[in-house]
């Protein structure tokens, strides 16, 4: 074997193998009139509170849904990474978000008040937190797969949501839309879950380069 073609053969054997991988987009729409804005009285703590939060239990803009939380079933979850769950002015910011199993979800206290952040994984204790002081931050471990609730047992009206996902995963965001790339080709069951209007199915076939489309629509 002459030199050129040993050294391309070499080549070879060394460089990474890539595997087809595609993405999924898509959008969810609201059908029907959208609820009016609408706010959550504060009942405590004002000064650094407010009088009141936004209730953002469904958001909608242009008839697009935000906070809809998109899994891809039948694949892997991607490796396990690194979330935030932030406070100011008596919210939970964000509000909704999906974590691979195994990840870590940072718990930071934006607000100079004692916050106890209590995360219910079903009927079980995921997480329980006391953060006094503002900047204060505490980590924990999403071992678990399922939808953790979290709420503040020391202000009754503050609420998020952590889906601990087994499969590829995004949220909505404010226009609706959703990506999640890396996908191996194939045809998924996709499912689309909101915390007040349910879940529903759908199905891509996704291909080995570009990407597939799938929409969802809720309503009331």
């Amino acid at each position: 074997m002459n030199r050129p073609v040993l050294v391309a053969a070499l080549l070879l054997a060394i460089a990474p193998l890539t595997t087809p991988a595609g993405d999924l987009r898509g959008v969810v729409r609201f059908q029907g009139a959208p609820p009016p804005a609408a706010t959550l009285e504060t009942t405590k703590e004002r000064a650094i509170c407010g009088d009141s939060v936004p209730d953002e239990a469904v958001q909608v803009a242009a008839g697009m849904l935000r906070n809809v939380v998109v899994v891809v079933k039948g694949v892997p979850a991607p490796a396990p990474g690194k979330g935030t769950l932030d406070q100011h002015g008596c919210r939970y910011l964000p509000h909704v978000q999906a974590l691979p199993v195994g990840s870590t979800l940072d718990v930071v206290n934006g607000d100079p008040t004692l916050h106890n952040v209590h995360g219910y994984l079903g009927q079980a204790t995921a997480f329980n937190l006391a953060m006094p002081s503002k900047d204060s931050r505490l980590s924990r471990q999403l071992k678990k797969p399922g939808l953790v609730v979290v709420r503040c047992d020391v202000h009754a009206w503050m609420s998020a949501f952590v889906w601990v996902v087994e499969g590829p995963a995004a949220v909505s965001g404010a226009d609706g839309a959703f990506s999640i790339a890396g996908i191996p080709p194939g045809t998924y069951e996709v499912t689309a879950w909101h915390e007040k209007l349910g879940e529903r199915k759908g199905s891509a076939t996704v291909p080995a380069s570009g990407a597939a489309v799938l929409d969802f629509t809720f309503g009331n």
